[in-house]
């Protein structure tokens, strides 16, 4: 788990980090909050512990040195911890009431796809060990699938490749982020047996 803040430290608000975030150069690995949560809700649940120092890097890139972060990388990387440690908090105290942090347009509709992008964005610093659950011929494959149906590939092609054309499938997109909620406990739940055996020292 990432540190807590100290009293000491001031953390940004998280519309205040969803600004910072869009507005430094070079840009970082997430465009907002909503695709940091995604980011964030995959080191939290995935298949092994990732340090802090390896993934605040990878998020933020020079800014997410944490030994040596100051001012308002200091508080951007405070926000941060604190959004890992909220998510890590609930999906352990009370599952059920956790909710990602979708981005939503002006009238309401949910939009997925950037939290579901931060998603796989953080599970590329262990992809092999998540291969078991990328596996197609494995059941729980479909565990990842409210997730991957709203990524696409550096190509900007769909990962799960061209959806069926039709009103159908367009009302079916709209509403399928509803799965993603319960696939996040149910990743944790795949993963939990591994990550005890790791904190356990045991192969």
């Amino acid at each position: 788990m990432a540190r807590r803040p100290s009293a000491a430290e001031q953390a940004m608000s998280l519309e205040q980090l969803d600004g910072w975030l869009q507005m430094i150069e070079p840009p970082p690995k997430v465009t907002g909050t909503s695709m940091l949560d995604g980011y964030l809700t995959a080191i939290v649940i995935g298949p092994c512990a990732i340090p802090p120092d390896e993934w605040m890097v990878d998020l933020l890139g020079h800014r997410g040195r944490i030994a040596n972060a100051a001012g308002a990388a200091l508080a951007a990387i405070t926000a941060i911890a604190g959004r890992f440690n909220a998510i890590s908090e609930d999906l352990s105290i009370a599952p059920g009431r956790h909710a990602p942090i979708f981005e939503k347009t002006d009238d309401g509709r949910v939009l997925p796809h950037p939290w579901c992008m931060g998603f796989l964005a953080a599970m590329q610093l262990r992809i092999e060990a998540w291969r078991p659950l990328l596996n197609r011929d494995r059941i729980e494959h479909g565990l990842m699938l409210p997730i991957l149906l709203h990524c696409v590939d550096a190509a900007g092609q769909p990962v799960l490749g061209p959806p069926r054309k039709g009103p159908e499938t367009v009302a079916f997109l709209r509403s399928a982020y509803h799965d993603i909620p319960p696939v996040i406990r149910e990743i944790r739940a795949f993963w939990m047996p591994s990550r005890v055996r790791q904190a356990k020292g045991q192969p």
